[in-house]
């Protein structure tokens, strides 16, 4: 696995350089000769007694324990055999008022100190102020004193059982940006030291007790600490996700690296436990449930796809060997653990005819029933149907690239594809001041090509920069031209960020190679083809399992509002599933105009059921056309829907009907934000609509992760007055 090795051998204790340069030259090669038995003292067993001690006290910080951005991340690290971590930091960004002398380390106190990014800048601000400038009894005391704004990005120590675990560690850590990281190998351990000082800021901003700047330069260094923050967060996720392909065949699990996860349950608990996977966002959308083939005369058991970090998820619970054990003997046989997983799940009936229709409690089913022997069981195979899906791409006329599906090895090869293009190109380059390995790394290691239809989509941020900028130039144009034939697209494209403050959250993209227009067609739920122009307006892989979920309601007959419509993500679907009449009300022209072109490729007699509304959704004009005709209210707009409160409550019939709210919600506050949406809504029902109307949650619907522990949610409220 680890190829490419050869520029720097290590026969003594070594520490990387802050510089780096040493480590950062090329990969490791180690000597041959230096094992555990070279080493004598350091063997596995010395290895396992120091890793326990360590375990025992791991985190000796003032703070008394581990950053929680990278809590999961560290578990893993230290789940692994060869591994152990001594110290770490996820990203800080603080102010530390101390010595202004260097020399002189003791003392000091922060004022500022977070591990995620800083909200409110004049909070910050205030506590700066308040901590730097003296009171006249403190004036003398802060003489000699200096206040630091820093940045400081993710840093980690773990020892190493072996070399070769090291080595692995170090060249995946290089592999991720982390190019400061360094290797020290003692006679007694084996150390190694991840680490950039790529996003890092060091800014005086007090000395001796009197402010050096202004709170506008402030509020600039928290933004630039923000999107510094955000960018380590994103290189640890790289990091694990490299750590994990590399160590895995260490774990023994080579045989089965690469196929997918399944849980195995009895048939009778199949749909209880896929709708608390949905909940939790951990069912595999690229596969479909099916019954497992018959084991040694068992009972029928199904096969719901999950993912791999559902693997994750159940490895974490704990299983109760005892409370399974009873449950196994009380019914004396296979049904027994299905009747006990009913009890731990809470049901109330259990028949044959009607599958039950509520989320089990997953946690406590696993406690009592996973496991091994239990009714709940994980296992690797690829054994489960895919899902046939209509390609979102095609190869570029002419191109020479990886056509088809763009899942596992196609993926691949597209990376594979863009580094032979780089090797190309870089080989007609004379002098360019970034050498080829530095380029192929960061190619490796930017997250997956996005495809709209022939439109290749590169990640935010990916193949960006001064030295790709350089290496454009030298080749007279030819590098992005080159990346775009060699995997096949009509447009290559660069993802920018969504311009929030427009308006209309349109899409914004950079392009950077072919011809032609960004107009394209990919392929939705039930058959509709969304259209809509990649420059323009923005189109959310991660709302993918929603669409089907929407799809899939029962709204025969039934007129809806939708009051966000954009290119028609819900009112397509809608259409196509049987919606008697659909108000559609759009106010970004460019999303209009891609939804209108996408109602022409319906039929006519689906088309001819909607009604477009342009324009802002406030206007009287919406009122008019849908007050007091819908059964129900779509409000698809993020960070939340107030705005459209007023017309969605005009718009339910006078017996009541269904809102869904979209709306963002700290991830713990999920159950609380909710009612408080749905109270703020039967306030306003009460207010508009007359006293005694009531408005309940019936469902919370998890779409997708929208920040760090922030999510994207479908808040299903049922309103209704008094009479029904």
């Amino acid at each position: 696995m680890y190829h490419n090795r050869l520029a720097m051998v290590i026969t003594a204790d070594f520490i990387g350089t802050d510089e780096g340069a040493a480590v950062s030259a090329a990969p490791l090669t180690l000597c041959a000769d230096y094992s555990g038995a070279a080493r004598g003292t350091n063997s596995r067993v010395d290895f396992a007694r120091r890793k326990e001690q360590i375990l025992a006290t791991l985190d000796r910080s003032p703070k008394g324990s581990l950053d929680a951005p990278i809590l999961d991340f560290l578990g893993w690290l230290n789940a692994q055999p060869n591994l152990v971590t001594t110290s770490s930091c996820s990203g800080r960004i603080a102010v530390f008022l101390g010595n202004a002398d260097p020399s002189c380390a003791k003392g000091g106190k922060w004022l500022v100190s977070s591990h995620g990014p800083i909200d409110d800048s004049a909070i910050a601000w205030k506590s700066v102020v308040t901590g730097v400038e003296p009171c006249d009894k403190d004036s003398e005391a802060l003489q000699g004193t200096l206040a630091t704004f820093m940045m400081e990005p993710f840093l980690l120590h773990a020892e190493c059982a072996d070399a070769a675990t090291a080595q692995c560690v170090l060249e995946m850590a290089r592999e991720t940006g982390f190019r400061e990281s360094g290797l020290s190998l003692g006679r007694r351990r084996i150390m190694v030291q991840l680490r950039t000082n790529a996003a890092r800021l060091e800014v005086p901003l007090a000395a001796d007790g009197k402010m050096l700047v202004a709170l506008p330069y402030f509020e600039f260094l928290v933004k630039t600490a923000n999107e510094r923050m955000a960018d380590n967060v994103r290189r640890i996720a790289r990091l694990w996700g490299r750590l994990r392909e590399a160590l895995a065949p260490a774990m023994g699990a080579a045989p089965l690296q690469g196929l997918p996860w399944i849980l195995s349950c009895p048939s009778s608990l199949a749909r209880a436990v896929k709708l608390a996977l949905e909940d939790l966002g951990l069912m595999d959308d690229e596969r479909k449930l099916a019954q497992l083939p018959p084991s040694n005369g068992q009972p029928p058991r199904m096969g719901i796809p999950i993912t791999e970090a559902a693997a994750d998820y159940f490895e974490d619970l704990e299983v109760s060997t005892e409370a399974r054990e009873e449950a196994l003997v009380a019914a004396n046989g296979a049904h027994a653990s299905v009747d006990q997983a009913h009890d731990a799940m809470g049901t109330e009936a259990k028949t044959k005819k009607r599958p039950p229709t509520t989320a089990c409690d997953l946690p406590e089913l696993w406690r009592t029933s996973g496991g091994p022997g239990g009714s709940l069981s994980l296992l690797r195979s690829d054994d489960l149907p895919r899902k046939q899906r209509p390609p979102q791409r095609g190869g570029g006329a002419g191109g020479t690239g990886v056509v088809g599906a763009v899942h596992g090895e196609a993926k691949s090869k597209e990376k594979d594809a863009i580094v032979n293009a780089l090797e190309q190109v870089y080989a007609s380059v004379n002098g360019t001041g970034c050498p080829l390995p530095d380029f192929i790394s960061e190619a490796r290691s930017m997250g997956s090509v996005q495809w709209r239809e022939d439109v290749a989509l590169l990640p935010r941020g990916g193949l960006s920069g001064d030295n790709w900028e350089s290496l454009e130039a030298e080749t007279g144009g030819r590098l992005w031209e080159t990346l775009r034939g060699a995997i096949g697209a009509r447009l290559l494209v660069r993802q920018q960020e969504i311009l929030v403050d427009s308006g209309v959250r349109a899409g914004a993209v950079q392009i950077l190679a072919g011809t032609g227009d960004g107009w394209v067609v990919v392929p939705g739920p039930r058959g509709v083809r969304y259209t809509f122009d990649v420059t323009k307006c923005m189109f959310s892989e991660g709302n993918a399992a929603e669409k089907v979920r929407v799809s899939e309601w029962n709204v025969c007959g039934e007129t809806i509002l939708d009051m966000y419509t954009g290119i028609g993500f819900w009112s397509l679907p809608l259409l196509a599933a049987g919606a008697g009449h659909v108000f559609s009300c759009e106010w970004n022209p460019d999303a209009l105009e891609g939804f209108r072109r996408g109602l022409k490729l319906l039929s006519e007699d689906l088309a001819g059921r909607c009604t477009v509304l342009a324009g802002d959704n406030r206007r009287a004009e919406v009122t008019a056309a849908s007050a007091g005709r819908c059964d129900r209210v779509l409000l698809g707009l993020i960070p939340f829907s107030r705005d459209g409160f007023p017309n969605a409550v005009a718009a339910l019939r006078d017996c009541g009907g269904t809102l869904h709210v979209h709306w963002n919600a700290p991830s713990e506050e999920e159950a609380s934000v909710a009612a408080a949406v749905a109270q703020e809504l039967q306030a306003m029902f009460c207010a508009q609509r007359g006293e005694g109307w009531t408005c309940a949650v019936t469902h919370v619907q998890r779409i997708k992760w929208y920040a760090p522990r922030v999510r994207h949610l479908r808040i299903d409220i049922r309103c209704s007055p008094q009479a029904a």
